[in-house]
């Protein structure tokens, strides 16, 4: 299977933060080909093990988060409509006219069009406003009786949009933060497939992120690695943000900052002008927004790495990246967890 076929695999699962298990499953069988044994937690969390036969050796964890941004239903209204907040950082700015898929109690899938006023019918004030989401419904084209046979009080929903191919080697759909960032991984497990270890790794995809890093802090303290990876989505430039460090093309970006140990940094870019691998350096002065954080805090503190995905529209049904950039970020998490061979900490 490609790494676009694992990318579009992943993404069209469903996996809102707080009910990733069906995610779960599908990046569990992705791992265990690559894995000496593969667990899933009670909380969704999937760790994958890959042993080093070096006595005594060093532990690596490597992170991505596989739960999506999303929705949950707070009422269904008489009418047959279905109200909704949000879970997660969600621009409501684009949500009017949008598809999104509502998730039933038995796991049935029910698309539906979140209700957009026509222009003929706003009142000229209406077109400076921004709807807030409260005020927003989803038309799922049912009657009252027929909705509330249907549908609960805290049903999940998520985006309905499926992933495109654009030009350049690049596509285009929901969930690529961070289940592209997951893909990185497994190429970086498949390009260790028959290397010897110098460090025993786990592979995780965890749970929860977008809500509060609780799958991550669940995974780190239940491994407690010598040394934290985690593997994240950051901003690609734009149109409307063109001072945006990164750009689609770029390769892996290294963070140096909070999460990121700048000593340990420095030897990630050493191995990337090494190996000749693409990549350029992000600045993180504060909490990186990753699992970096929770796996940083855990127990008597865990040196932390975090390589980051380019990728455009972030928190959107509509994130762009690159394939070049993700084959570019796990070659080199391959090549560095290789170059830690012979060294007394990982």
């Amino acid at each position: 299977m490609s790494l676009q076929d694992k990318i579009r695999l992943l993404t069209h699962a469903y996996g809102v933060s707080g009910d990733e298990f069906r995610v779960s499953r599908l990046a569990a069988e992705l791992m265990e080909p690559l894995c000496d044994r593969v667990e899933t937690d009670d909380f969704g969390n999937v760790l994958g093990w890959r042993d080093s036969a070096v006595p005594g050796a060093k532990t690596v964890l490597l992170d991505a988060h596989i739960d999506q941004i999303g929705f949950m239903v707070t009422e269904v209204t008489p009418q047959g409509f279905l109200r909704f907040t949000q879970i997660g950082g969600v621009d409501q700015r684009m949500l009017l006219g949008s598809e999104l898929v509502v998730t039933d109690r038995e796991g049935k899938e029910h698309l539906g069009i979140v209700a957009a006023m026509p222009p003929h019918l706003q009142k000229p004030d209406d077109k400076k406003k921004s709807v807030p989401i409260s005020e927003m419904v989803l038309d799922v084209g049912m009657t009252g009786e027929q909705a509330k046979a249907v549908f609960h009080l805290g049903d999940y929903l998520s985006f309905a949009n499926d992933m495109m191919e654009l030009k350049g080697n690049t596509v285009c759909g929901k969930a690529f933060d961070d289940r592209a960032c997951l893909v990185c991984l497994l190429h970086a497990m498949e390009l260790l497939r028959d290397k010897a270890l110098p460090v025993n790794v786990v592979l995780a995809a965890s749970t929860k992120e977008e809500t509060g890093f609780q799958g991550g802090i669940a995974t780190a303290f239940r491994v407690h690695p010598d040394l934290g990876i985690a593997v994240d989505v950051t901003h690609a430039r734009t149109a409307d943000a063109p001072s945006v460090p990164a750009k689609l093309g770029d390769g892996a970006v290294i963070s140096v900052g909070f999460n990121s140990r700048p000593e340990l940094a420095e030897r990630v870019m050493e191995v990337a002008r090494a190996k000749k691998i693409p990549h350029i350096v992000e600045s993180c002065a504060a909490q990186s927004g990753t699992n970096g954080w929770p796996m940083q805090v855990q127990r008597e503190g865990v040196e932390t790495l975090v390589i980051s995905l380019p990728l455009k529209y972030m928190h959107s049904p509509v994130e762009l990246i690159s394939m070049d950039d993700v084959e570019s970020v796990g070659r080199l998490v391959a090549e560095y967890i290789l170059s830690l061979e012979g060294r007394a900490q990982a």
